[in-house]
């Protein structure tokens, strides 16, 4: 098992630029502080974004390419990932923070919902205020999961487990994505689980990485039971990357999909009215204007404060047991 970890690190020091001379073509670090923003490659929407930036320049290092310029006068740089998955975004990631001065790096994306029908439902919203890396686990002989693939066989070296948000950068998302939900009613064919149609917004997220797609409910109790995730495609790579560089994350995630909500679909997946986006893109469309939101209210507040990288939870005791109440982070909402 080391020669694999070894390459794999290895890999992943030389795109951060240690260990090696700089090479042809790396652009120079940009000193501007700016507030990345990572944009998952599907579903293939980018218009709400690209379109809110201004004064682009486009910046490529290697397979990924950055475009820098200003959302509502912020200084920001986007990536849309080359190609899919977590470990992708997380390789860009860890890119971009090597490239830029980073004060934050926001995660704009969509999710599969965990809970059941009736509890969660596609459109509703999901805040990243806890990060679970629910595929790193140890699959016992008698089928049981436990935390941790090598915690029982490696004791003592570094790991990271959950990983969470600042509790202010968490109330600064929270008013933002409670100002777009009530501006955004749920269409009818994606039967909204609040009765005004209203997305819900799950202000104490637990978010699930992992690079399973499981339909399976009852692996997906299963990993529940150990992790405690509500949804599915949070994005903890990403968050350790940044996590390493000390930079701050911020992950917001709208239900795309669920096999609670639509147990009779493909993949979860509600059918959409003939002309109209589906799920994901609608999903994914809700989860940028949070975003487009956070950057024009708080971004400037953001690139002069100094925020923090829990691994440690940094909250009150029994937040988690109430998700749905904001619990003091709306206190602040401009």
């Amino acid at each position: 098992m080391i020669r694999p970890i070894v390459t794999t690190l290895v890999v992943l020091l030389s795109l951060a630029g240690y260990g090696c001379a700089q090479r042809p073509g790396t652009p120079a670090y940009d000193p501007t502080p700016r507030i990345g923003v990572l944009i998952p490659k599907g579903p293939p929407d980018y218009a709400l974004l690209l379109d809110a930036l201004q004064g682009a320049k486009l910046v490529t290092d290697g397979p990924f390419e950055y475009r820098t310029g200003s959302i509502s006068g912020v200084a920001v740089v986007l990536t849309i990932q080359p190609t899919d998955g977590e470990v992708m975004r997380a390789l860009g990631a860890i890119t971009m923070d090597h490239d830029f001065n980073l004060r934050a790096v926001l995660y704009p994306g969509t999710s599969g919902g965990h809970l059941p029908r009736g509890e969660m439902g596609v459109g509703d919203v999901v805040l990243g205020a806890k990060n679970v890396d629910h595929g790193n686990y140890y699959l016992s002989p008698k089928g049981e999961i436990e935390a941790g693939e090598f915690n029982a066989i490696q004791p003592g070296m570094l790991h990271y487990g959950p990983l969470y948000a600042d509790p202010r950068l968490l109330a600064m998302l929270a008013c933002s994505a409670t100002r777009v939900a009530k501006q955004a009613p749920l269409p009818a064919w994606l039967e909204p689980v609040a009765a005004d149609k209203r997305p819900q917004i799950f202000f104490y997220g637990i978010q699930g990485s992992s690079t399973i797609w499981s339909d399976n409910q009852a692996y997906t109790e299963a990993t529940m039971k150990v992790f405690h995730e509500i949804d599915e495609d949070g994005d903890w790579y990403s968050n350790l990357a940044a996590t390493l560089y000390h930079v701050p994350f911020i992950e917001v995630s709208v239900i795309s999909n669920s096999i609670f909500a639509f147990p009779e679909r493909s993949h979860g997946t509600p059918e959409s009215p003939k002309g109209e986006p589906n799920s994901h893109v609608f999903a994914q469309r809700e989860s940028n204007r949070i975003a487009l939101d956070l950057i024009g209210r708080y971004g400037k507040t953001i690139l002069a404060g100094s925020y923090s990288t829990p691994t440690e939870d940094p909250f009150p005791a029994g937040v988690f047991d109430k998700m749905r109440e904001p619990q003091g982070l709306l206190q602040g909402c401009k």
